[in-house]
């Protein structure tokens, strides 16, 4: 006998079958039009899946918050006509319809499928099972999953193609990579404190080296004292955090009251750390930093100015 999630899974995907009999008629013409308005769009995603239009997608639907941010700045945000209740950038994300949340169990499949996208952008690592369901329904899917700040310019680069924005995106990575190397330019001989980027603190976790976070870390002059850890978000030991006594502690700010200075001297053996006992810790705007999208430049900035206030006077 089946379990209850396998239960729910099926009736799932009898579901999305019949929706698409419903739909399918009315999704033919659409893509009809879409193939007179430019030209094949031939793509390879995060997944490695060649993934295939007959012109630039004019309805999409978005299940990832940097995606969704990606396509409003390369100007196809009229084109997106669904997106998750964590896309909450920029302002205009309000008046769109929701599918549900981020993990592909709170994703509603059905929703997806009756707002007849021409392409759903998803994340490749935690939206494979919708994958499957979307697919069979011959619904086109682009994957994401950007580990560095070259991934995130690549996504750019062909969200903005699959939108038919082309030189808006191409723009948008010119200006978020010029950003970036103003700010490595800045701080290029000064010193480069080390930096516990802390993730979650119970239990303690971090960024890895193969992450955006870290290499933000590095563009913005300083270094993540995990930097050597392959793994992305690996959970660390208070051990292992006293031995590397870093320069500073930092984070998104969506700790809470969890991450100042007064909260982590409370800490049992935090406060005999530099970072605690000079009262470096700081946050920034975690939306910026935790989304490969183009407000990473925005996150660049942000830790240069806390690590080298004097190069940015």
């Amino acid at each position: 006998m089946p379990r209850k999630d396998e239960e729910i899974m099926m009736r799932t995907d009898r579901g999305i079958f019949m929706l698409a009999t419903v739909f399918g008629v009315l999704m033919a013409p659409a893509a009809s039009a879409q193939s007179a308005a430019g030209a094949r769009i031939v793509l390879e995603d995060a997944l490695g899946r060649t993934v295939a239009l007959p012109g630039p997608a004019r309805r999409i639907v978005s299940l990832t918050p940097s995606a969704t941010e990606i396509l409003f700045a390369v100007g196809a945000g009229d084109s997106v006509v669904g997106v998750t209740s964590y896309c909450n950038f920029p302002a205009e994300t309000a008046s769109k319809t929701k599918v549900g949340g981020f993990s592909g169990k709170t994703v509603s499949a059905e929703s997806i499928v009756a707002l007849k996208p021409d392409l759903v952008v998803i994340s490749g690592g935690m939206h494979v099972k919708i994958l499957g369901l979307l697919e069979a329904v011959g619904i086109r899917c682009y994957a994401v999953e950007p580990l560095g700040i070259e991934d995130v310019c690549r996504d750019i680069l062909a969200i903005g193609k699959l939108a038919g924005q082309d030189a808006r995106a191409a723009a948008v990575v010119a200006d978020m990579k010029g950003r970036i190397g103003k700010v490595a330019a800045a701080v290029r001989n000064s010193p480069r404190p080390s930096v516990f980027w802390e993730l979650w603190d119970d239990p303690l976790m971090t960024a890895g080296g193969a992450t955006f976070i870290s290499e933000a870390i590095a563009e913005a002059g300083g270094v993540n004292i995990f930097a050597e850890l392959k793994e992305e978000w690996p959970m660390v030991s208070l051990e292992q955090l006293l031995t590397r006594k870093p320069d500073w502690i930092m984070s998104g700010n969506d700790h809470g009251d969890r991450l100042n200075l007064a909260a982590v001297r409370g800490r049992p053996l935090w406060a005999s750390m530099p970072a605690v006992s000079a009262g470096r810790i700081a946050t920034v705007e975690a939306d910026a930093i935790n989304r490969g999208g183009p407000r990473l430049a925005d996150a660049v900035e942000a830790i240069a100015r806390i690590l080298h206030p004097d190069s940015f006077r």
